[in-house]
């Protein structure tokens, strides 16, 4: 038998797993500068490579640091960098496959131990591994005009990249007073997208939280919500889906304008769904010859729009025991940290940590630090999603005096979603002996959920001839039916 195939073209998830990376070292310090203490350490982490490799899925990047320091002449800041490299065992992956890796800073603790700063940071990271070789199918046998098949319908979507970007980003805030931004942290929101028929205008947010510095050298906490807009030169035919991110943000004090001006890089991409069907073969026989189907159970994935939640949340906040009561804040940096998600019911469950530090100062006037773990939860609507990949980034302003300070927040969260579900195919034939029929008149009663196909494969008869024996009924069997057919 010279069999025939076809090529189906569809996403097969091959791997979905999560691992975690240990880096460690020393962190250089600035030339001119010696730390006597820590004040605040903050910090995320990037992927700069992800790629699959034979069984294995090879990963690069760096935890992106951020410090503030008390030294001999005063408070300052700055950044530094930490690469890592990984490795993860996966079994069926191939160097051909796609690789969707999503890191996120699970821990990190940085000491200063003898005049040395060290990093200890934990890495943790979704991984998904996909397939879009085509899926080699039997549809049919040469030779072999009575075949009959069975198939399964199956419509996806699929997203495609419509438009991308990077455009620059610049905002400016009156600040007469300020001298220098010793550290600060930028959040950058979707609020919008509207088409029209010369594009789209795309509006956002930007988030802005700084420690400034005034010309006397006192600091203190500067935050604001800026508005911004996009147009966009690209024409849909139906909805599309943005997701930003911000590239070499950063804010600096303009002192000659009385400005502190917030800019980087907008990097902007917008997405479509595009349905797709295909056909997958699930069952085949003849009666005229006897054979068995080989069959391969494959996983198969759909995308969803991306899931995009800004949530906001308030919090009090007390000063531990032992560290003074507070006259003002100066600053407050967060770290959220995604500790499970899960999507039942069409609804994508967050639980996560607001990993807080808040730098105030005293009655005294001496600067003071704590960190308190802030948990928050999200329930989102994930409709038709079986498997999310869900981020979070977060930006934080304190308030307050005395023990108890007031904190709020606003959280980004941002997901993946795919709709995963299982097929069988029909990927190979093996000879067996015919199986013994009954002949002449046949009755026979529909069993419970039994179709055409089914009786006719049981009795090796066309399914064309007992459609005739229906005489005009509807092909859909009931329990229990009559079937009366010759063979």
């Amino acid at each position: 038998m010279e069999l025939i195939w076809n090529e189906c073209m569809a996403e097969q998830v091959v791997y979905c797993g999560s691992a975690q990376a240990l880096v460690e070292g020393e962190i250089p310090q600035l030339e001119d500068r010696a730390a006597n203490a820590i004040l605040s350490a903050t910090g995320d982490v990037c992927l700069l490579g992800a790629e699959a490799g034979e069984e294995s899925i090879r990963l690069g990047g760096e935890v992106r640091l951020q410090l503030i320091c008390m030294g001999e002449n005063g408070v300052y800041s700055f950044h530094s960098r930490a690469a890592f490299r990984h490795t993860v065992q996966a079994e069926g992956v191939h160097t051909d496959m796609e690789v969707k890796a999503q890191p996120a800073l699970q821990s990190m603790e940085v000491k200063l131990v003898e005049g040395r700063i060290t990093l200890e940071a934990v890495v943790d990271m979704n991984l998904r591994v996909s397939s879009r070789a085509p899926l080699k199918a039997l549809c049919g046998i040469e030779g072999v005009p009575d075949l009959e098949c069975q198939g399964r319908d199956i419509s996806f979507f699929r997203r495609e990249a419509v438009y991308e970007t990077v455009v620059p980003l610049r905002e400016e805030i009156d600040a007469a007073e300020v001298q220098g931004i010793l550290q600060s942290d930028l959040l950058v929101t979707l609020r919008d997208l509207q088409p029209g028929g010369e594009g789209v205008e795309l509006s956002g947010s930007l988030l802005v939280s700084a420690l400034a510095q005034k010309g006397d050298g006192s600091l203190f906490h500067l935050s604001q919500s800026l508005p911004f807009t996009e147009r966009l030169d690209v024409v849909s035919a139906g909805p599309l889906y943005g997701v930003l991110s911000l590239e070499e943000g950063r804010m600096r004090a303009a002192e000659e304008f009385g400005l502190v001006v917030a800019e980087g890089r907008l990097h902007i991409s917008l997405y479509a769904l595009r349905q797709q069907e295909i056909s997958l073969p699930q069952d085949m026989f003849s009666p005229s010859q006897a054979f068995a189907c080989e069959r391969e159970t494959v996983t198969l994935s759909g995308d969803l729009a991306p899931l995009q939640e800004r949530l906001a949340l308030h919090e009090t906040v007390n000063i531990p025991g032992g560290l003074p009561e507070a006259r003002r804040v100066l600053y407050t940096a967060v770290r959220p940290v995604i500790t499970a998600s899960n999507v039942a019911e069409e609804q994508l469950s967050i639980e996560g940590l607001l990993v807080t530090r808040i730098l105030y100062e005293s009655e005294a006037g001496t600067i003071n630090a704590f960190t308190e773990d802030i948990p928050f939860t999200a329930n989102l609507p994930a409709a038709g999603a079986t498997e999310a990949i869900a981020t979070a980034q977060a930006i934080a302003a304190a308030g307050g005096s005395g023990r108890a300070l007031e904190v709020n927040y606003t959280i980004q969260l941002q997901a993946l979603l795919w709709s995963q579900s299982q097929a069988q195919v029909v990927t190979g034939l093996a000879e067996c002996p015919p199986a013994p029929q009954p002949q002449g008149i046949i009755v026979y009663f529909a069993g419970a959920g039994e179709t055409l196909y089914d009786v006719a494969k049981r009795f090796a008869v066309p399914v064309a001839a007992l459609g005739v024996a229906l005489e005009g009924e509807s092909p859909a069997l009931e329990e229990g039916q009559r079937l009366v057919f010759l063979r």
